[in-house]
């Protein structure tokens, strides 16, 4: 599944990465709960988890923080 994802043609038509020249969200600029700690930031994942079946020895670096 990883080498699905990470290839062509699905990663370059579906993973559309930020630049430094993105402009910020509204919704982040314009909330002072938000702003002060994403207003440098470029990009941010945006909470889809996608299920995997890992060895033993991979889980516990592959959880979220559901420790799922």
């Amino acid at each position: 599944m990883l080498l699905f994802f990470s290839s062509p043609p699905f990663y370059p038509d579906n993973v559309h990465l930020p630049t430094a020249d993105t402009p910020l969200s509204s919704k982040i600029q314009d909330n002072p709960k938000f702003f002060p700690f994403l207003r440098d930031t470029i990009g941010a994942i945006d909470g889809t988890h996608i299920n995997a079946n890992v060895s033993l020895e991979e889980r516990q670096a592959s959880h979220d923080c559901k420790g799922v």
